[in-house]
């Protein structure tokens, strides 16, 4: 039986803990199977290493929507938005400012 996307991720994670790009791919795994907790916990372990990830920023906040924490996606994505300003990504700005209006919804999510 072959590995799973999943559990391959998480072997080259467990190699290379450092690396926010493994963790992001885990993550982005982890949230196409819906398993909100481990893509929230995937996407803190992206931040710690890399604080101005702003696509991490994007799909956190979903995630946290789709387990009922929208104070918490809030603040996600407001944090996002002043990394996104201090580092110049215009485009994950806008998204999550549409985000945080409340103009867009968890089935439009990005991780541009």
């Amino acid at each position: 039986m072959s590995q799973s996307r999943i559990e391959i991720f998480a072997a080259m994670a467990a190699e290379q803990p450092q690396n926010e790009m493994i963790w992001y791919g885990l993550a982005s795994e982890y949230f196409k199977e819906e398993k909100w907790q481990e893509t929230i916990d995937s996407l803190r372990k992206v931040l710690s290493i890399k604080p101005d990830y702003t696509a991490a920023y994007q799909m956190l906040g979903t995630a946290l929507v789709n387990l009922g924490q929208r104070d918490e996606a809030r603040r996600a994505w407001a944090e996002g938005i002043e990394v996104a300003e201090r580092t110049g990504a215009w485009k994950a700005k806008q998204h999550m400012e549409g985000l945080l209006a409340g103009e867009k919804s968890k089935s439009e999510f990005c991780a541009e």
